[in-house]
């Protein structure tokens, strides 16, 4: 989707923010740009939509050099948030919305109908909100304004450049949660920079830590916790290496006497007295078997990057000892009790050890 190939970017007295940066972001991905002040994050970002243009190498997006595109043509296609919000505190939040629309010739019609499916995407009825003004709102709710405008005229790429910093904790935890339950939702590709960690690790599907200008490692969240590739990615971590925010997908169970194929559920294979979970051949749940018979209504399930911590409490919630964990539609595996102990016990072995 975005490639960085060898690229560089020397400014005219001479420091050197970029160096020689290669990866690529896949379609779809929440990549995070993330490092100490001054690593080349937010320059990396700017790269993109070319508000910085590199001294070296290419950028390409969808296998397309940025610079074959036309610059406005690029932008357009191009969602930018910033931390200032910069909402225009003059115009409606329906007219802040409508901008780019507008410019982008959409009928009026259509860009009535984009606000409104927006502003609810968000929680925000369009009845309330539509004819506010930005001083009207809270600091969140000013922000999920400046997200949705970024995806009024449906770019494919998003750009965030510390979009939560300035706001309240609580706030922006909040923030963190919808941005991430959003992303599910819109499959679009974004570019989130930020300096805080804890926030990288909740909503990233990858990070990318920078030093120098330079990429260090790029990871899941939780294998940059679990497998850090050098001291400063550990230090820079911290002690964020708790086994409660491990995702659920290192610890889960691909084989599980609480798993069963429709196959050997047809056939009649079912020799566990254990809560049963049958999956179709596409790894679709088909449903769970209680007291012998078969429940297809509502069977709750585990996302694969829902933290251990968040996944626990689900268990006595629905009183179960197992639930099955789903990546989009598909079982990949299952977390029961017998598990987490089993994982928790090994990692208390390892700090025991000094691993």
């Amino acid at each position: 989707m975005i490639t960085f190939s060898s690229v560089s970017k020397t400014y005219e007295d001479g420091t050197q923010a970029i160096r020689g940066l290669d990866f690529t972001i896949q379609a779809g991905e929440l990549f995070v740009l993330i490092g100490p002040s001054g690593c080349g994050k937010t320059t990396t970002m700017k790269m993109i939509n070319r508000l910085i243009e590199p001294t070296e190498g290419k950028i390409l997006l969808h296998d397309r050099e940025i610079h074959m595109f036309n610059v406005q043509e690029l932008r357009w296609n191009i969602g930018y948030v910033l931390q200032q919000i910069a909402l225009f505190p003059h115009m409606t939040i329906a007219e802040n919305i409508a901008l780019v629309p507008e410019m982008k010739k959409w009928k009026k019609k259509q860009i009535s109908d984009r606000i409104d499916e927006l502003l609810h995407m968000v929680g925000l009825n369009p009845a309330t909100y539509r004819d506010r003004k930005p001083s009207e709102l809270s600091g969140g709710q000013q922000q999920r304004v400046g997200v949705i405008r970024a995806l009024a005229a449906d770019p494919e790429v998003i750009l965030m450049d510390e979009p939560f910093s300035a706001l309240d904790p609580l706030s922006r935890e909040q923030l963190q949660q919808d941005i991430r339950s959003l992303q599910q939702k819109i499959k679009k590709t974004i570019v989130f920079v930020t300096h805080d960690m804890d926030e990288a690790m909740a909503i990233g599907d990858r990070v990318c830590l920078m030093k120098n200008g330079e990429t260090i490692q790029i990871d899941t969240p939780q294998n940059m916790i679990l497998r850090p590739a050098n001291d400063f990615v550990r230090e820079f971590i911290g002690n964020r290496k708790s086994s409660w925010l491990t995702t659920v997908d290192v610890i889960s169970e691909t084989r599980s006497p609480h798993l069963l194929s429709i196959h050997e559920w047809e056939k009649g294979h079912i020799s566990s007295t254990l809560p049963l979970y049958i999956v179709e051949e596409d790894g679709s749940l088909f449903g769970k078997i209680v007291e012998g018979s078969i429940v297809r209504e509502y069977v709750p399930m585990i996302p694969n990057d829902m933290r251990l911590a968040q996944a626990l409490p689900l268990f006595e919630q629905y009183q179960v000892e197992a639930l099955p964990v789903v990546k989009g539609s598909k079982v990949i595996g299952i977390l029961s009790y017998r598990t987490i102990v089993h994982y928790l016990a090994k990692e208390h072995e390892k700090e025991i050890s000094g691993i």
